[in-house]
This record gives structure tokens, sequence and C-alpha cells, in this order.
């Protein structure tokens, strides 16, 4: 009966969660167009290819995330030292044993506005998304404690619930700005803010309205040469959705193995914390991450792994979960590079 109870407890705080707050990703610096539809087409390049992949909790509610974006920019043949971004991205999330899940795709544009001359390195872009979410949920794997038969759980015997888990669909709008500032090569400072889910879509499976909180998202970073061959590159992302906030800070070491710019090679490793603050709960660190991450010419590939120190810890034994990053940038033929922007 307590196990039973308990993964239902598990599911219902799953399906609550999920409903109030997006999900993350722990290399937030490796999801640019789910941070801010402003970085569409904002990078050193003229196309570039994203994955993210996010597997937590496998252990008792497991969450797997995919995620992937491409986006381009153009502009070189009619505006003088501006770009414009165009990008695709989706989204495909299952939570939990009873598999709710979200599925969105999105279509993002921004303008990229050179500041000051034409060899300016300095750029503010604006950007907006719409998009197209599914949300369903597997109500065959759901069970109830009225299932129970005095012994064990009995598949055969009828819940009694009368809640409809009919899936359905929504339309969600964003738009954010960015600024990003390169006064050299190997230095950069950027920040920015995005509003998501501004027309607050209804969330329900039933017939009441529940509408999904606006989630807004500010980041600050940037790349700091220590030395000949090694950068500091800190990041702090924060996110407030309802009555959720979200902080997430840390600091990556990145060391060039070559410098050449036909022929970049480094290779980066650094720790960070997430922590939120939630109106019944107070203060809370969620989890620690260690996070690595390795360049080649235009391939980058990251990897970090959570260790959860929060209130579920003891479920998960301090297991949080790995992700995984791929991101690759490419420049087309006669095509000339307009915007020097680092690899975040």
């Amino acid at each position: 009966m307590r196990k039973v109870s308990a993964y239902f407890l598990i599911l219902i705080t799953s399906i609550s969660f999920s409903a109030a707050q997006d999900i993350h990703f722990t290399q937030f610096y490796a999801a640019p167009l789910e941070m801010n539809p402003a970085n569409t087409g904002l990078f050193n390049g003229n196309i570039r290819g994203v994955i993210n992949y996010r597997n937590q909790w496998q252990s008792f509610a497991p969450y797997n995330t995919f995620a992937g974006s491409v986006d381009y920019n153009f502009g070189q043949n009619f505006l003088e030292n501006d770009l414009i971004g165009v990008g695709v991205s989706f989204i495909s999330d299952v939570a939990g044993d009873a598999e709710f899940s979200t599925t969105q795709g999105n279509i993002s544009v921004s303008y990229i506005k050179t500041l000051g001359n034409k060899f300016s390195r300095n750029y503010l872009s604006a950007g907006f998304y719409g998009g197209l979410a599914q949300r369903t949920i597997n109500t065959a794997n759901m069970t109830f404690g009225s299932q129970y038969n005095g012994y064990s759980y009995d598949p055969n015997i009828t819940s009694g619930e009368t809640i409809a888990f009919n899936d359905f669909s929504f339309v969600d709008l964003g738009g954010g700005v960015n600024w990003l500032f390169v006064p050299e090569d190997r230095f950069n400072v950027y920040s920015g803010v995005a509003f998501h889910h501004v027309n607050q879509p209804n969330q329900s499976f039933g017939s009441v309205n529940e509408n999904l909180y606006m989630r807004i998202t500010g980041t600050l970073g940037a790349q700091i040469p220590i030395s000949e061959k090694v950068d500091m590159v800190p990041g702090i992302l924060t996110q407030v959705q309802g009555p959720h906030y979200e902080f997430m800070g840390g600091l990556n070491f990145k060391y060039y193995m070559q410098t050449r710019a036909s022929n970049e090679t480094a290779f980066s490793i650094g720790a960070w914390h997430r922590m939120g603050i939630d109106n019944e709960l107070g203060y809370k660190s969620d989890a620690s991450a260690i996070a690595f991450r390795y360049d080649f010419l235009g391939l980058s590939a990251g990897l970090s792994y959570d260790i959860n120190i929060s209130g579920l810890r003891d479920a998960s034994n301090s297991l949080g979960g790995p992700e995984l990053s791929l991101i690759y940038t490419a420049a087309l033929p006669h095509r000339d590079r307009k915007v020097d922007c680092p690899k975040f």
C-alpha cells in the first residue's frame, strides 16, 4: 500500500511540477534557442545545429529530455552591417512512470544590430518565437490506492477515478533581447532576457483552466583570458516562473591545445550549482554538477553530471543524471562571417 501510494504521490507531484515549470538544462549555455530566441543567428558562422539530451532520476521517476535546433543567419547582400536570424527548434520531454509527455516545435526569428561602425564587435539582438506544443499522458501506467486488495496491487480492480486525461495542444509565444560585446577574440561579455509563454496557454487535461505561468529567463556571462592558453568562462542563469525561482551559476576553465582560428582545439572543465526559491518550500538547493567540454574546429561536445542534493536525494541516492550536448557551427561557401561570437 505504501509503495503504491508513494508512486502515486510521485506521479501527481511530477504532473503538478511539470505543469508549473518548464524543463531545464545544466548546460544552459549549450541550448541557445531554448534560453532566448534572440540567440537565433547570433553566432560566429552562418549555420548552426544543436542537440541536447538530459536523463534525470532514472532510479525512481525517470525524466528524459531531447532538444534540438538549427538556425541560420543572412542579410549580407542587403543589410550593411546587420543580420537576420531564422531558426527551428524542438523539445521532447517524457516524465515519470505515467510518461507525462511534452512535445513542442518552434520557429524563431531575430534581428541582429551591429552597434557602431562596421568594424565594431558590439551587437544587440531581438528575437521572437512561435510554436505548437502537445501534452499527453499514459493512463495505463497509472496506479491508485483504491486498487489495493488488502495484500497487493490488483490491476483488475477499478480505480474509481473520474478524471479525464485528454491529450491537448496549445500555441506558445515568446520573445527576448540580447547584448554581446567582443572587444578581443578571446574576451567577451554577454547578457540577455527572454519572456516565454507570454500568452499563458491553458495546461489542464480536464475542463478546468490551468494557465501556464510566463517564464522570464535572464543570462549573464563572459569569457576572460587569464593566460596565453587558459580562459575563465563564468555564467549565471536566473529563471522566474510564477511562484518558482531558479538560479544557476558556475565557472568553466578552458584550455587551448591549439589556438589557430583555422584549427582551434580546446578542452573545458568546470563546476556548477543550481538552487531555487519556492513560496511554499522556501530556499532549496537542487543539484551541483561537474561539466566537461571539447571544442574542435566547428564542433563542440559537452558532458555534465548532476549530483542531487535536494530533499529527493534519499530516493535518488544523490544521483541526478547525465546531460549531453553537441553543437556544430559552419560557414557556408562564399559567405563572410559577420558576427564574431564566442563558443559559449
